[in-house]
């Protein structure tokens, strides 16, 4: 496929209506996917990989605040993509969320990418979407290894790719490895005929492809995955940025911090993320932790991550 067809052609939904309940108190300020990370939005990252794989028109789906989760989506969006908002009085669940989301792209007929606003992946996307046109499949999911793909709801796949399993279920002989679905895949314009007005698309429309033997295709990627679940997956992601054990193109740590231009690694701030804005009072050190901006430090901390209204040890 022709970069100029792929550029044509590809439209993206970004998931980013959910609640973040696992990651509070933190999403009581800002929902998930306006939680900084690396002192960027998170959604920020999604946005990024779609304008570097291609993509040109993004529809966010928004929930909670979606005011503020709007106007900081639009601010980070980059340069060149056009983002549109799909807003849920009600939240409508991942189907219904994609069903509505869909009414608002000028080509109805082409296939759209989804992806999560809350996790940092870069799957191969041009790649899964040549496969996923030559294959002719309703859906494509982006699949990953992993020790326990029970925990997330395992993906059978045969050696074709096939999905022949959903959340473990129906049995199949011809399964040639089970795996987690990363929460990317891309649908064809029929796909969202059956899409729930609300409800998880999972449950609802792949449910009902695997049990009628739809093909559904499953791809494997193993770039990295991040998933901020909890307080201490966001703490620890954060701190993999600084150390550059975790990449992101863009994100640029200076001796295992991020900080503002204004601020420099000293004794005083060692393997920190600190964002715009950040008082810290004289003779408080900061070892491995993720300060908000616009937080005033009075106080040493270790371990934690601290905002205008919050202190959290994550040890």
């Amino acid at each position: 496929m022709h970069a100029e067809e792929y550029h044509a052609l590809v439209q993206a939904i970004l998931l980013a209506a959910g609640l973040g309940t696992r990651l509070q108190p933190l999403t009581d300020v800002r929902p998930k996917p306006i939680v900084p990370v690396a002192n960027r939005p998170l959604g920020a990252f999604a946005m990024e990989h779609l304008m570097r794989s291609g993509v040109r028109s993004i529809v966010a789906n928004t929930h909670p605040q979606a005011d503020k989760v709007e106007s900081t989506l639009k601010a980070a969006c980059p340069r060149g993509a056009e983002l549109r908002f799909s807003r849920e009085a009600i939240l409508l669940g991942t189907g219904g969320g994609l069903k509505k989301a869909h009414l608002s792209f000028d080509d109805p007929q082409a296939s759209v990418i989804v992806v999560n606003g809350d996790t940092l992946f870069a799957p191969d996307l041009r790649r899964a979407y040549a496969e996923h046109l030559a294959r002719g499949v309703v859906a494509t999911m982006i699949l990953r290894r992993t020790p326990n793909p029970e925990r997330f709801g395992a993906i059978g796949i045969d050696e074709e790719g096939w999905v022949r399993t959903l959340l473990g279920t129906p049995t199949d002989p011809r399964v040639h490895e089970a795996l987690m679905f990363t929460g990317v895949h891309i649908l064809a314009p029929e796909a969202f005929a059956a899409m729930p007005e609300s409800g998880c698309v999972i449950r609802t429309a792949y449910r009902q492809w695997v049990d009628s033997r739809t093909p559904v295709l499953g791809i494997i990627d193993d770039s990295p995955w991040a998933d901020l679940g909890t307080v201490s997956e966001y703490h620890r992601l954060n701190l993999e940025l600084a150390s550059g054990s975790f990449e992101w193109p863009g994100v640029e740590p200076r001796d295992g911090c991020i900080l503002p231009a204004s601020l420099d690694p000293s004794e005083n701030i060692r393997r920190s993320v600190v964002g715009e804005d950040v008082e810290v009072a004289n003779g408080v050190t900061l070892d491995r932790c993720v300060v908000w901006p616009g937080t005033t430090v009075t106080r040493s901390a270790s371990g934690a991550v601290i905002t205008p209204d919050h202190r959290i040890d994550c040890g």
